[in-house]
């Protein structure tokens, strides 16, 4: 009998991504990219985003990622901020390279969102649940969902995303942009 190792794309995987999606409410998405070893980000905002608003905000968050890189000892691989913006809700995302990145960067860049745009950014509203959980083992799990997003063995796109009260997780064929069945 030969036993292969199966990838980590499982029910702890999902399980942790939509851990971190809890800890972070501020965050809309994130997708990770195996193929490319990157992961992207998006916030969401309930208002238009003017070009000058893009600008400075994709300044701002790259002055910030590459100084936090660089405290850190390190160089950041990729950094790449696009923003959206339509009549009413504007998006930023941020894609950047799974090697370099962190949970400390994600709070920076949180703090940052919230920071900027206040009340106009969109968080998740917590569930009674949430805060009576214990915050270090909620940044433990935090930690080990990086960990798996930055597993060689993955081989498939993880996009996970909130939904009125509900955390989705897709995985979706790196090769393809085609949904595989959602799994929760």
């Amino acid at each position: 009998m030969i036993n292969a190792r199966l990838p980590v794309e499982n029910a702890d995987t999902v399980s942790l991504v939509c851990a971190l999606l809890a800890r972070f409410p501020e965050l809309a998405s994130i997708r990770s990219m195996p193929a490319d070893g990157t992961v992207r980000l998006t916030f969401a905002i309930r208002r238009r985003l003017d070009r000058a608003t893009q600008r400075s905000i994709a300044e701002s968050v790259e002055d910030h990622v590459s100084a936090f890189v660089l405290l850190g000892g390190e160089r950041p691989g990729t950094l790449r901020i696009e923003c959206e913006s339509e009549r009413a809700m504007g998006f930023v995302h941020v894609t950047r390279d799974l090697e370099s990145f962190s949970k400390e960067e994600l709070e920076m860049l949180s703090a940052l969102f919230l920071e900027r745009f206040g009340e106009a950014l969109v968080c998740s509203p917590r569930s009674e649940e949430e805060f009576e959980e214990d915050e270090i083992a909620q940044d433990e799990a935090a930690l080990y969902a990086i960990e798996a997003l930055r597993d060689p063995t993955q081989s498939k796109n993880l996009v996970g995303f909130r939904e009125e009260k509900r955390v989705l997780v897709y995985f979706l064929k790196a090769q393809k942009k085609a949904k595989a069945s959602a799994r929760r």
